[in-house]
């Protein structure tokens, strides 16, 4: 929480977006951080089984 602090109060930031593959514990860590999910592209990444759907977290 420190860094995302540091980003909005410091560096001045008013947004910050990550994304993860479809895997619902890839998740977590964005959602305990206060990150609210988006949406889902479909489509858009590439993990080790190839093409997949990204979900999208933002703060």
């Amino acid at each position: 929480m420190t860094v995302m602090a540091y980003l909005f109060n410091e560096a001045g930031l008013n947004r910050i977006g990550a994304c993860h593959d479809v895997n619902p514990k890839s998740g977590l860590d964005m959602d305990e951080a206060g990150m609210k999910q988006e949406g889902i592209l479909r489509a858009t990444g590439k993990n080790n089984q190839g093409i997949c759907d990204e979900v999208w977290h933002a703060m």
